[in-house]
């Protein structure tokens, strides 16, 4: 049992940190103290210093910090108090706000105690924020700035193409644009090569990430960008607890469905909280897999055979990917072509 909970409210320049002293009182009449600090290593300082204060005899296993996960405004102070022994649990925003209720108050301040609430009422499922290693955060880096990449080479080519399709007769204008587009799009794609080639370096050079990737490339379909981002998503597979349906939650591609009363029937469908751009990119490993996996290819035309529509069956087939590739890992078994067939036979052998 915790005695002291920290709500932290995270933004670009400061944080807001409300102390709940909770030890034998409930939410409502628990005493409770705010202050801002700079988000940076100053700020910290500044921080851990007021912590002290506060809570001169209390040990870190009796505190408990809980923020909203921000991504690199919320990465850096949770590392830092990872590193200085202290349980920091980073939460979904969306599952801190769900749980506020009417709330008509909106301030740093009032955020930050609705956090430190949030994380006394919900103790028992906080979750200890673990950094990531450096390898695999030079990785994480390496892929963002490459998507970011391939989102202004799109944007490049796209815009050429319709000045094309409209202009009948090219002006000096459009020329000097198309030239200018072309000489970008090239100077991309060069860059683009460039991070290709340095996420493959980071990869090798780490031989646990090294053995983790050869398995997950070992199916027909995931390469080297999928490989990277189940790297980083999974921490390289330490998150999810091997929970293949977790991590299917997380891509979005695990389907519900919605049952109440006698009214509400709804068939299972897959949700829209998810990464758009790993769920895209594990779809076209998907539609690859379907073309060159023979065991992918089989399980996708026999849902086509039994009615299932198109894209129900691709989801199908990333969701089943997913969990091949989950089973792969925890075993540390490449992916077999013949698996079926060999332990067909090996049951056979066993009976006899």
């Amino acid at each position: 049992m915790k005695k002291i909970f920290f709500g932290i409210d995270f933004s670009k320049e400061k944080f807001d940190a409300t102390a709940i002293f909770a030890e034998n009182q409930s939410a409502q009449c628990a005493k409770s103290v705010h202050q801002t600090f700079k988000n940076n290593r100053e700020g910290f300082k500044k921080f851990m210093a007021w912590v002290s204060e506060i809570a001169p005899e209390v040990k870190p296993d009796d505190i408990l910090f809980c923020g909203e996960n921000t991504g690199i405004y919320s990465e850096f102070i949770s590392t830092l108090l990872d590193a200085e022994g202290y349980t920091m649990w980073l939460e979904s925003a969306l599952q801190i706000k769900r749980s506020m209720g009417i709330q008509r108050v909106k301030s740093d301040k009032a955020d930050s105690a609705v956090i430190a609430e949030y994380a006394m009422r919900f103790q028992d499922k906080a979750v200890a924020y673990k950094p990531l290693k450096e390898s695999l955060k030079a990785l994480h880096e390496i892929f963002k700035y490459r998507a970011h990449l391939v989102r202004e080479k799109q944007a490049l080519k796209v815009r050429s193409k319709e000045k094309l399709s409209t202009d009948m007769k090219p002006s000096k204008a459009l020329k000097f644009m198309r030239g200018s587009s072309d000489m970008i799009v090239s100077r991309i794609d060069k860059e683009i090569k460039k991070c290709d080639k340095l996420m493959k370096e980071i990869i090798e050079e780490d031989e646990e990430l090294k053995a983790t990737f050869d398995i997950v490339t070992s199916i027909k379909g995931i390469a080297l960008q999928n490989a990277a981002v189940l790297l980083v998503v999974t921490n390289n597979f330490r998150r999810f607890n091997y929970n293949a349906r977790k991590l299917a939650c997380y891509y979005g591609v695990a389907p519900f469905g919605k049952e109440s009363g006698t009214s509400v029937h709804t068939a299972p469908h897959t949700s829209c909280f998810a990464d758009c751009q790993i769920k895209a990119l594990l779809s076209e490993a998907a539609k690859c897999a379907v073309i060159y996996c023979d065991e992918l290819k089989e399980y996708y035309q026999r849902l086509i055979a039994r009615g299932k529509k198109h894209m129900v069956a691709l989801n199908n087939v990333k969701n089943k990917l997913l969990h091949m590739i989950v089973a792969m890992v925890k075993s540390g078994q490449k992916y077999n072509p013949n698996y079926k067939a060999q332990l067909a036979l090996q049951y056979a052998i066993s009976n006899n």
